[in-house]
């Protein structure tokens, strides 16, 4: 399996478990919370193997101050890497890949909470 595939799936699994989990112990799910931490903070890991794979792929030198915006605000840093890596044209098609890639990661969460939900 290719990595940056590998990454979105442990993206995806980390986006359905989680808040299922939640939804399972305690009934509801706060985004803010504690489950709601830690899906973000298992979250980060694949998002950052996903750009670090994806960039060594297209040979791009990013720097500390790049990979750094990736870690804390992915959802800024990342049309910003999509645009320099590619240029205006396909980078703006990338960032609707990678918002189509946060819907799934949404719905994800959804189905788990609902799933969750049924559990309890």
């Amino acid at each position: 399996m290719k990595p940056k595939i590998a990454a979105l799936i442990v993206l995806g699994v980390v986006s359905l478990v989680c808040p299922l989990v939640e939804m399972a112990l305690t009934g509801k799910v706060d985004p803010f919370g504690p489950y709601g931490l830690a899906d973000a903070f298992l979250s980060l890991p694949a998002i950052f193997w996903w750009y670090h794979v994806y960039k060594t792929q297209r040979n791009y030198h990013a720097g500390p101050l790049m990979n750094a915006g990736v870690v804390a605000v992915s959802i800024v840093a990342l049309p910003v890497y999509f645009v320099r890596s590619r240029g205006w044209k396909s980078g703006a098609i990338a960032t609707v890949l990678a918002l189509l890639v946060f819907a799934v990661t949404l719905g994800l969460a959804e189905v788990g909470e609902r799933l969750g939900g049924l559990l309890r």
